[in-house]
């Protein structure tokens, strides 16, 4: 279970670059370089190894497997939902802009312990010469550190909001919980009452 709208690989990444973002009170404006160290494969995949530049990343793909901009990203929004992945916010100058100061650089001691862990160390350098270093080993979702049921529900509701009023997603949960007891055709049928585009206000600030 991913906690973040991107690739498995960023997970770790991920949640370094917001917790030292909200525990040191972080704008993105106060962000003068970053550096994320991560295991070789995750280097080559999406951090412009061996699959290629990620400086110009344009559609969701190309945002969705890139360090650098999910790091830029996630220092300019707060979060790493479904928003950072639409095309206009990759394309948008800002964050086009940040992603170009972040580098991603592999890691032997963090290669040697993959596929066993997934490990990160992000350091952010800030305009008022501050060095805030956060090392991340696994995350939130990952085999060593399952998500919650608890957590599972309100990132359904992060995600779901939009999509589905309230009444009808904790119904959805309801069925999903009862779903080894009750008929398939319980959840099915809760399920074609979700509206397929975008109809309902949202307030979810996205999974803390």
């Amino acid at each position: 279970m991913k906690k973040y709208c991107s690739l498995i690989h960023g997970q770790p990444v991920l949640e370094a670059v917001l917790d030292l973002k909200r525990r040191n009170g972080l704008t993105a404006a106060d962000v003068e370089d970053v550096r994320c160290d991560v295991f070789q494969g995750a280097f080559e995949f999406a951090g412009g190894g061996g699959f290629g530049s990620k400086e110009h990343p344009q559609v969701k793909e190309q945002g969705d497997y890139n360090l650098k901009y999910l790091i830029a990203a996630a220092l300019l929004d707060d979060q790493l939902g479904p928003a950072q992945l639409e095309e206009a916010r990759i394309q948008a100058p800002d964050a086009q802009a940040l992603l170009r100061r972040v580098e991603i650089r592999p890691d032997e001691r963090f290669s040697a312990r993959y596929p066993h862990e997934l490990s990160a160390r992000v350091t952010i350098r800030t305009k008022d010469q501050r060095v805030l270093v956060k090392e991340q080993n696994g995350y939130e979702g990952g085999l060593t550190n399952p998500m919650s049921w608890e957590r599972t529900v309100e990132k359904f509701h992060w995600l779901a909001e939009a999509f589905a009023d309230e009444e009808l997603r904790n119904r959805l949960i309801g069925a999903v919980e009862q779903l080894d007891t009750s008929r398939l055709s319980d959840l099915t049928d809760l399920l074609a009452q979700v509206r397929p585009t975008a109809v309902f206000p949202t307030t979810h600030r996205g999974i803390q």
